[in-house]
């Protein structure tokens, strides 16, 4: 008998579980209360991408001139086709686009228009070539057919024509007799989720944002009102490719891009109404708006829903302000130009979104001597005037030495901070001098000692530690501007200067581990106490403190992690996948880091082995409401297609996440939301946003693709919910009759309930299906929160042990406890026959 449960083990023989472990929990949830539910369903919360109608075009003919193998061919004109020896032979005859008819053997095509009267089967549709033959121009295809016609019809007179160079098209055709294959695919028009981070605008205190980051652009969703959303473009050319990441940081979002420019938007806004719109005669955009924008020189920004322009004049886009003539106008420049000055269409769907650029790259240029020209100092506080350019290069936190001390009553060689920027030309600092006016001297920003400060150098991710940026030093920046050099180390990390996002000091901000060894930096994690841990993929290490006296100490080289999304911290003890499965390494004894022998993951380790080594570093995990998730791919999977859940509260592993959706993906959980909305959110590459643990009813609303623009793509899936009961086996070696059973049974509140139940028994091994709970239950579902004792008979099976599953069939069952009844099947002490 067992009257609650606390967790599963996988690991262990069924019947060497202790009272209260169940031997299996798919998609069920146990509280302190000991009852098993099946879990509340996943909710989409957006789906915010959409592919364009037309994902696919035909290769020019520039296109398959130069390259025709790998571009691919252009429709081709059927001359004949007839059929022979249980073969088709098409012969084509077009010399004026040859060039791009590169056949051979093994290619698939795809022949339409071919008509006959007998087309069984069909010559049309997708055929595979073998063989093709070529004389003078002339080019015999062969494919495999059996029967139909001897000789197909094709129409002959109609001619293949192209639009223009850029945009072929097949023009006054009705039904033409063609071969077409191998068409190009339209990046900009398929779409899917590469990367994904939470935000908070600090200039909003009620709303906290979800951002999700597509090849095309990015889109952030506000969880207070998920119909709000706000779309973020990239600068012209750039797009955010797969395995990239995010972060916020120093009130700026940035993508990462392994090896290639970061990009960053530093002023986040809602979007505002765009109310006029034009162009000069030359590339310049004026923008008007009604109320203030609040933007500034070289601020990002997206522009959209403006119309009324023609080709190589569009306004739409991405692109940095140039100038700002007042509050409520600026200018930018466009990729193309105007002959003419014109007026641009600006409605109600015309807005200025914020944009990403692209981050400072190239050559680093040192600091220079900030002269101040005005020094008053009044009640502690200083304030210094000096040029607009000098004081753009601050920012609150910097260490100003004076170099030359005027008559500042300072001395060469003190330093101050800068404690806030007032304006483009003014700054102010605490001081412990007495009133003064009208003083001036001198003061610069540090500057680099050795090898020299650098540029960020394009990682492909980033953490926010102690005030600094820290990342992967995979890369040098070189010039020209966004030149990168691959520096074949994977072992190090730099650390930004503080509060500086551009700045990182390659002498005292780097750290390498284990040079020389086989290893490499796979994560990073923030401690408490100014320290970092860093996570290699055969070790692991700590660093404590920045700058010149930061300290490196070997934390363990017998244990390394594998998935840097799955390092996360609970109290004193941080959890991360590694080859031996979950690990759970707390800070004892004045904060030493020591391993525990035995992984957290050892009762499920079955499953932990069944985890996809390949692409397991894509495992993604999070901390919340008590509970540990980890997205995994399992079984072959090439993408994160189930969550393991570990109950804090129970100590104990307590289910494994599925969906029947048979192409759902997580590429990352984030916990994010205030008040109601603070949970977990799941982002898929196909569809969007998802929040775990949402509907009351069992059933997951998932968006599993990306759809055409205009179409909806979310779909209800049951989900498929099972436990499994320890092996009950009398606390004997005997074998037992095995009788009946009685099971606590509870609806949730919000649904009626049913379930099936079996018993799986072992020597003799059998399974016996008990029926449902409904024709258990006098043939009645279980209303709404309704409970009830069910007893059925096993009918006496005789076996050693018994354990009973339960899968869901309806609604959110509990299960609350379960008694067995059997008896030992031989009890004479007489040998037995």
């Amino acid at each position: 008998m067992d009257v609650g449960f606390v967790g599963f083990n996988t690991l262990s023989r069924p019947d060497q579980l202790q009272s209260g472990m169940l031997a299996n929990s798919s998609n069920g949830r146990l509280g302190k209360n000991g009852e098993w539910q099946v879990r509340k369903g996943i909710n989409v919360i957006k789906a915010p991408f959409a592919s364009g109608d037309a994902v696919l075009r035909l290769p020019t003919a520039v296109e398959t001139t130069a390259n025709p193998t790998v571009v691919g061919l252009l429709p081709t004109t059927i001359q004949s086709a007839s059929l022979a020896s249980n073969k088709v032979l098409i012969v084509i005859n077009n010399p004026s686009v040859d060039p791009g008819h590169v056949f051979a053997v093994g290619d698939q095509i795809t022949v339409e228009g071919l008509s006959g009267s007998d087309l069984t089967p069909d010559p049309n549709g997708l055929h595979t070539l073998t063989a093709v033959t070529s004389s003078t121009g002339i080019k015999t295809l062969e494919y495999a057919l059996t029967g139909g016609n001897t000789t197909y019809t094709a129409a002959l007179t109609l001619p293949f024509n192209l639009v223009n160079s850029s945009t072929p098209a097949l023009t006054a055709l009705s039904s033409p007799s063609v071969i077409g294959f191998k068409m190009i695919l339209l990046q900009s028009n398929v779409t899917a989720v590469y990367a994904s981070t939470t935000f908070s605008d600090p200039n909003q205190t009620n709303s906290q944002f979800i951002v999700l980051a597509s090849n095309e652009n990015a889109v952030t969703t506000d969880l207070n009102n998920t119909s709000s959303s706000i779309t973020m473009g990239y600068p012209l050319n750039e797009n955010v490719p797969p395995e990239s990441s995010m972060l916020q940081a120093f009130n700026k979002l940035f993508i990462f891009r392994d090896g290639q420019t970061a990009l960053e938007n530093d002023n986040f806004f809602s979007p505002i109404l765009i109310v006029s719109s034009s162009i000069d005669t030359s590339t310049a955009v004026t923008v008007n708006t009604t109320a203030d924008h609040n933007l500034s020189i070289g601020d990002a920004i997206t522009i959209s829903g403006v119309t009324n322009f023609t080709a190589g004049e569009d306004p739409n886009g991405t692109f940095a302000i140039v100038t700002v003539p007042n509050s409520t106008s600026f200018t930018y420049v466009i990729a193309g130009s105007s002959s003419t000055a014109k007026t641009f269409t600006a409605g109600a769907a015309s807005f200025i979104s914020p944009g990403f650029k692209l981050v400072a790259s190239g050559e680093y240029t040192q600091p220079t001597p900030l002269a101040l020209t005005d020094l008053d100092y009044a009640s502690g506080i200083a304030t210094a005037t000096a040029s607009t350019a000098a004081v753009a290069t601050l920012l609150v936190g910097d260490d100003l030495t004076f170099t030359a001390a005027g008559s500042s009553t300072y001395t060469a060689g003190d330093i101050v901070r800068v404690r806030s920027i007032e304006s483009t030309t003014t700054f102010t600092f605490v001081t412990d001098k007495a009133d003064l006016t009208g003083k001036n001297g001198t003061v610069q920003k540090q500057v680099s000692v050795g090898l020299g400060f650098s540029h960020m150098p394009a990682p492909e991710y980033a953490t926010y530690h102690q005030r600094r940026m820290v990342m992967p030093f995979k890369y040098s920046v070189s010039d020209p501007v966004e030149t990168y050099v691959y520096r074949k180390i994977l072992d190090e990390v730099i650390i930004s200067d503080i509060l500086d996002s551009n700045t990182y000091d390659q002498i005292y901000g780097q750290f390498r581990f284990n040079a020389g060894k086989s290893d490499f930096n796979v994560g990073l994690h923030s401690f408490s106490d100014d320290k970092l841990l860093v996570f290699n993929r055969n070790s692991i290490h700590l660093v404590g403190g920045a700058g010149q006296g930061a300290q490196v100490q070997l934390i363990t080289d017998e244990v390394g992690c594998v998935a840097r999304q799955s390092i996360i911290q609970v109290g004193n003890n941080v959890l991360f996948l590694s080859d031996n499965g979950v690990y759970g390494a707390n800070f004892q004894d004045l904060y030493n880091l020591r391993g525990n022998e035995v992984p957290l993951s050892s009762p499920i380790n079955p499953i932990i082995q069944r985890i996809n080594r390949d692409v397991w570093d894509k495992s993604v995990g999070v901390y919340f409401d008590n509970r540990y998730y980890l997205a995994v791919p399992l079984d072959g999977s090439q993408v994160n297609n189930a969550i393991l859940i570990f109950n804090f509260m129970n100590k104990q592993w307590e289910s494994v996440d599925t969906t029947s959706a048979p192409n759902w993906n997580i590429a990352n959980l984030i916990v994010g939301g205030k008040k109601s909305d603070r949970a977990v959110y799941a982002v898929n590459t196909l569809g969007g946003l998802h929040r775990l643990d949402a509907r009351v009813d069992a059933i997951d609303l998932l968006s599993t693709e990306i759809p055409v623009s205009g179409q909806e793509n979310e779909e209800d899936f049951p989900i498929p919910a099972s436990v499994t009961t320890r092996q009950f086996t009398l606390g004997s070696m005997d074998r037992k009759r095995w009788n009946n059973l009685e099971l606590h049974v509870q609806s949730s509140v919000d649904e009626s309930s049913d379930l099936s139940i079996s018993a799986e028994l072992e020597n003799i091994d059998a399974t016996v299906n008990l029926g449902t709970l409904r024709a258990l239950n006098s043939d009645a579902v279980l209303e709404p929160d309704e409970d009830v004792s069910v007893r059925g008979r096993i009918g006496n099976k005789r076996a050693y042990g018994m354990q009973i599953t339960l899968k869901d069939i309806t609604g959110r069952p509990r299960f609350r406890g379960i008694k067995v009844g059997g008896a030992e099947a031989f009890r004479s002490t007489n040998t037995a026959i």
